[in-house]
C-alpha cells in the first residue's frame, strides 16, 4: 500500500471514529451506562493513534538520491543522461532520433 493509499485510509478511519465518537457522545448525555463511557475511551484513543499516524505518514522524508527527468521534449540527435550516485532518471513523453543512453556512475 503506497503513502496516499494509507493516508486514505487513515483519513476514512479517522472519519469513522470522530463519528462513533459523536454518536457515543450523544447516549452519554442521555445517562447510558458505564460501557458507553468506556466505548467513548477506546474511540478517542484509536482516533489519536489514527491521527497520529496519518501525521507520521505524511511527513516521510524523500527518497536519498538525486532526480533527473526529461519530459515533453523533441531531440535530432542522441540523448546521454549521467548521474553521479544514486537516484531517479526518467525520459517521458518526448522524442529521441538517435541513441537514448542513461547511465549512473558510484558518487565516490
Amino acid at each position: 500500500m503506497g503513502p496516499k493509499a494509507r493516508r486514505g485510509v487513515a483519513a476514512a478511519g479517522t472519519v469513522a471514529v470522530a463519528a462513533a465518537v459523536n454518536v457515543a457522545t450523544g447516549m452519554l448525555t442521555q445517562q447510558w451506562a458505564l460501557a458507553w463511557w468506556i466505548t467513548l475511551a477506546v474511540l478517542v484513543v484509536v482516533g489519536g493513534g489514527l491521527q497520529a499516524w496519518l501525521t507520521l505518514a505524511g511527513s516521510s522524508p524523500p527518497p536519498a538520491g538525486g532526480v533527473q527527468r526529461v519530459e515533453g521534449t523533441r531531440v535530432g540527435r542522441d540523448l546521454r543522461q549521467s548521474m553521479a550516485g544514486t537516484g531517479d532518471q526518467s525520459v517521458a513523453d518526448s522524442t529521441v532520433r538517435g541513441d537514448l543512453s542513461q547511465t549512473q556512475r558510484d558518487g565516490s
